[in-house]
């Protein structure tokens, strides 16, 4: 278990690190004599507890647990100080104990089988269950521990979606406020944006927390920027695109199981009902890997002489991508070919209405060619 110490008095970190260095697997690894300089260092530090006194220079103890509780989710707190009157106050912000000076070893032993409780529950609950997932393929919604079934978060503003939408689409890195206050309050002066960012950051930390999504929101930087830490959860998307990876790495006929599964699992596009502009090249890019890999099972299915299920994928390809001539004619020929003249000339039919109406261009005549040569 990793301990950073806050004190501003170097004799009391001292004795603190002192009594804890008699302890097996606990080590201290950073003592300041600042918050704010503490709180800079602990992304790097990443310490499991932090001993803060509460009467410190610039930023106290009792401020500076949201700024540290944004940088790592879930770190346990413990307030050493001279002055029992905010106890209360300390226990209000789930203070795992409260040390009043000077330290006895005795009531320290107490804070840490405490903390080492908890360690080992935190432990279990991560080993007990499976991650919840984040799905992004048509809408935005949460699958808590392996359920089956998903849920559309209870946004409290839309704002508060987008953004969280926002830092989702950008995780694993930081997102600078000055970004994010140009994307979503352009028309309000500085002061007022910054207080529509925070409230809204506030509101994600809610839902998410409600939902028990096991997702951080971190401020790296205190001022400048937030990054979303999805280590501990899954995402529609990226497991999406890892498994058409390896599909794609092996040879069609012995995965063409696995690749049908993944394309039905396209629910719709990135974000599509949402709507986000910022979205779009990533919205386009997924929608390209789905037509590749589509169109090569629909191919796979053709040369397979399994000609049914080379209809359905090209009618699926079709109705995603109605003006790919390619694919139209493929999906005809296949018609002809099963004795379904009928559906075929419907259509044609169909595709020489679309062209001609909506793009104002007729057919190409390899298309038009092709369709004549086999009419009747």
């Amino acid at each position: 278990m990793k301990i950073m110490l806050v004190d501003d008095e170097v004799l009391v970190l001292h004795q603190i690190h002192r009594m804890l260095s008699g302890y097996s697997r606990i080590s201290v690894v950073g003592s300041f004599q600042n918050a704010r300089e503490a709180i800079a260092r602990m992304p790097e530090i990443q310490p499991d507890v932090i001993f803060f006194d509460i009467h410190l220079p610039e930023l106290s103890g009792i401020d500076a647990v949201e700024l540290a509780q944004e940088v790592c989710s879930g770190i346990d707190i413990v307030f050493v100080t001279a002055y029992s009157e905010y106890a209360i106050q300390a226990f209000d912000l789930n203070a795992v104990d409260y040390l009043l000076k000077p330290l006895h070893q005795a009531r320290l032993d107490q804070t840490i089988k405490r903390l080492m409780q908890r360690r080992l529950h935190k432990q279990e609950d991560i080993g007990s269950t499976e991650p919840s997932r984040v799905l992004c393929f048509r809408t935005l919604r949460f699958q808590n521990n392996g359920s089956g079934s998903s849920e559309i978060p209870k946004w409290r503003t839309t704002k508060a979606q987008e953004l969280f939408a926002y830092l989702l689409h950008h995780r694993g890195n930081i997102v600078l406020k000055e970004t994010i206050l140009e994307l979503l309050w352009p028309e309000l002066d500085m002061k007022q944006a910054m207080s529509q960012l925070y409230t809204s950051i506030y509101h994600i930390r809610q839902c998410l927390k409600q939902m028990g999504i096991d997702i951080a929101i971190r401020n790296l930087t205190i001022q400048e920027g937030y990054m979303l830490d999805t280590s501990r959860i899954r995402i529609d998307v990226d497991e999406w695109e890892n498994g058409l990876r390896q599909s794609g790495g092996a040879d069609i006929a012995d995965n063409h199981s696995e690749l049908l599964q993944l394309l039905e699992r396209y629910e719709g596009d990135y974000f599509q009902e949402h709507g986000y502009g910022w979205a779009e090249n990533e919205r386009e890019r997924l929608r390209k890997l789905w037509y590749q890999h589509a169109r090569l099972l629909a191919r796979f299915y053709e040369k397979s002489g399994v000609l049914n299920e080379a209809i359905a994928m090209y009618e699926r390809i079709q109705d995603a991508d109605p003006y790919n001539e390619d694919d139209a004619l493929a999906l005809i020929k296949l018609y002809m070919a099963t004795g379904r003249r009928t559906e075929a000339e419907s259509h044609y039919r169909k595709l020489d209405h679309l062209f001609s109406n909506e793009l104002r261009i007729g057919l190409t005549n390899k298309l038009v060619d092709w369709f004549e040569s086999v009419e009747p």
